[in-house]
């Protein structure tokens, strides 16, 4: 009937993103590991890219009975980086605090800045990460586990793929967590991307 048939359409869509979804990251993960992930920098307002996929994400925290809440401040200066890879950071990030926060849980995405960098904060309520897990966090195809239930579908590369793009504007990332009471992710861009990875080209030569 009419029902089943659009129940079943609506399964192939969404299998074909999650594929979709899988290869992309796949293929990002190689190019980031083999050198070949080339980013574009250029002069842009991270605020607006950061809301824009909090607002994104919104949705679907709504639909999970999850309050998604964003601190942004007006302040925050313009940078020089590649815009789609903060988008994707951001996405990959907020993603996995809704898949990993239970219904009536919370999200909290803010930001900050000193002269140099930019740090965004994504912290939430969920289940947390065992403490024998937490060092391999961000490994690639590495999905935490052992000791809690794991009902979600993944491929164990949003963070990993995190982790590269910040690699590669000399950025980093820091994971606080505890089992049951929830994971803060704090990523550290610099505000000229450019700049940051003359210094780190230049330290690298003069090292024996």
């Amino acid at each position: 009937d009419a029902k089943r048939r659009h129940d079943y359409a609506h399964l192939i869509n969404d299998s074909g993103h999650h594929l979709l979804s899988v290869v992309n990251g796949i293929l990002d993960m190689s190019k980031i590991e083999s050198g070949n992930f080339e980013i574009t920098p250029e002069p842009f307002a991270p605020r607006q890219v950061i809301q824009e996929c909090c607002t994104l994400l919104g949705y679907k925290a709504r639909e999970v009975g999850i309050d998604l809440v964003v601190e942004l401040p007006d302040s925050l200066p313009d940078m020089v980086a590649d815009k789609r890879s903060l988008h994707q950071i951001m996405l990959n990030l907020v993603s996995n605090a809704i898949k990993f926060t239970k219904r009536g849980g919370k999200i909290t995405v803010s930001a900050q800045s000193d002269p140099d960098n930019m740090t965004v904060v994504v912290e939430d309520t969920g289940v947390g990460i065992g403490t024998d897990d937490l060092p391999r966090i961000g490994d690639p195809f590495f999905q935490a586990r052992s000791s809690y239930d794991r009902h979600h579908d993944g491929t164990g590369l949003g963070l990993s793929i995190v982790k590269g793009l910040l690699g590669l504007h000399g950025g980093d990332i820091a994971i606080v967590s505890k089992l049951g009471e929830g994971t803060r992710v704090a990523i550290r861009l610099p505000l000229d991307c450019e700049a940051a990875r003359k210094r780190i080209e230049l330290a690298s030569a003069r090292q024996p």
